[in-house]
């Protein structure tokens, strides 16, 4: 059994695991049901005794089927978890992962109810780095993203970015009792996790919060108007059978309604040539101010930023053959007919939704940035996390099978220098290469 850590809640214990200690499903926030429901997060209520953090929490109910690979799931899940080297010290850096998923799917609790095994394994990663490491929940598409305070002031707005900073505001109050450093925390995501530290480094009520930022494979533009958010609520509640001008009616909706719903609107979407992702956070004009790639130039928080090589060929490879002339147009590319269209289509796309913005805010960035690009094997998009972790952490991908969680050697290899490079800058605000605005470099992994 881990030693008892006081924090401004209460006191809690957590476990010995592979040299680190694990303090797992730890509540940052009151269980947002019932009157708590799709409103902003409110801090935790104290606990009385010893809270024993040794499981991870329910994650956020995904998206678009009940049978999603994270299965432990509901409406309860604002819950975090802290990873400590075993060897201790005191003012460690801390590294803060940030999930992707299309705003939609994903977690970081565990991945079943019966089985011990959490989305991912923290426990290689804070070793290595000797670095403090920090996963969350929150929530996610029509409970963390979808805009009904449009209808209603029963609802908030981006109840999903308010989790993120309510989990950032319990690490700021309580990370130095596990020996962190509360003025060197290093957001790291990817996908719309990404995205959403790009928008948190433009948030008033978040930038105090946390230091630097490592920044991979942002949807950067992937966010909503309040014109879209409402237009798009609407159609939602309609494919549910309710009237807009009755959104309560949700609160009680079937989950099983839900996801015919999600799916629904994620068909209609897409149908419209939109690469958003269908649940975004929305531009309201006070705290999200404009779309955080325009804007996210004024910070000087020191930032890691990168893509990998072939992003869109996690979506398009599964396309059928029949669609792909008519791909580039519906997707408003460039991209012209002949041999190996679908290779362009997908390169030109990859260029069009992840490698311009990325470029396009390095360029103009107000603070110190350095640019990366992955080329390991396939590269698709999300092909970096399980090496970065140096565990296999979804099925269905190259990096995992049901018996062996283990990477291949030189995956594991490669693993080994990305956390190399991603404890180096969360220490020192530097990774090893030349700043862009200096060289215009982009260092490769392959």
């Amino acid at each position: 059994m881990a030693k008892v850590i006081e924090t401004t809640y209460g006191k809690i214990s957590g476990i010995s695991k592979n040299g680190c200690l694990e303090f797992l499903g730890i509540p940052y926030a009151k269980a947002p049901v019932g009157d708590l429901a799709f409103r902003h997060p409110e801090d935790p209520a104290p606990w009385d005794g010893i809270l024993e953090a040794n499981k991870g929490g329910r994650n956020s109910i995904q998206g678009f089927s009940s049978r999603h690979y994270i299965s432990y799931n509901g409406q309860d899940c604002l819950y975090m978890n802290i990873c400590v080297p075993e060897s201790g010290g005191n003012d460690l850096p801390v590294l803060v992962w940030i999930h992707g998923g299309s705003y939609a799917t994903g977690g970081t609790g565990r991945i079943n109810e019966q089985s011990e095994d959490m989305v991912y394994d923290l426990t290689r990663f804070t070793k290595e780095t000797g670095c403090i490491l920090v996963d969350f929940n929150y929530r996610l598409n029509l409970y963390g993203f979808m805009n009904l305070s449009c209808f209603s002031s029963r609802f908030d707005m981006n109840c999903g970015l308010f989790d993120q900073i309510k989990a950032l505001e319990f690490i700021q109050k309580n990370i130095a009792f596990f020996g962190g450093d509360p003025g060197n925390i290093t957001l790291f995501g990817q996908s719309s996790g990404a995205a959403c530290i790009l928008a948190l480094m433009t948030m008033p009520e978040a930038t105090p919060l946390f230091t630097k930022a490592i920044v991979q494979s942002a949807c950067v533009d992937s966010f909503w108007t309040p014109e879209q958010s409402r237009k798009l609520s609407k159609t939602y509640l309609r494919m549910l059978g309710y009237s807009y001008k009755k959104p309560e009616m949700i609160l009680n909706a079937d989950p099983t309604a839900v996801y015919k719903a999600n799916r629904d609107l994620k068909i209609q979407v897409r149908a419209k040539g939109e690469v958003t992702c269908v649940f975004s956070p929305v531009i309201d004009g006070n705290t999200l101010k404009d779309y955080p790639g325009k804007i996210v130039s004024a910070s000087t928080k020191p930032m890691l930023i990168g893509t990998v090589m072939r992003e869109a060929d996690l979506f398009t490879n599964g396309l059928p053959a029949i669609v792909i002339p008519y791909t580039p147009r519906l997707f408003k590319l460039k991209t012209r007919w002949g041999k190996d269209l679908r290779r362009r289509m997908s390169d030109d796309l990859t260029y069009k939704v992840y490698k311009k913005p990325v470029l396009d805010i390095a360029s103009s960035y107000s603070g110190n940035v350095w640019l990366y690009e992955y080329q390991f094997r396939k590269c698709r998009h999300a092909d970096e996390v399980p090496v970065l972790f140096g565990s296999k952490t979804e099925p269905g991908r190259d990096a995992r099978s049901p018996s062996d969680t283990s990477l291949e050697p030189d995956a594991d290899a490669l693993g080994t220098l990305l956390r190399s490079v991603w404890g180096d800058f969360a220490k020192t605000g530097r990774p090893g290469w030349g700043m862009y605005k200096d060289s215009r470099e982009i260092h490769i992994f392959k």
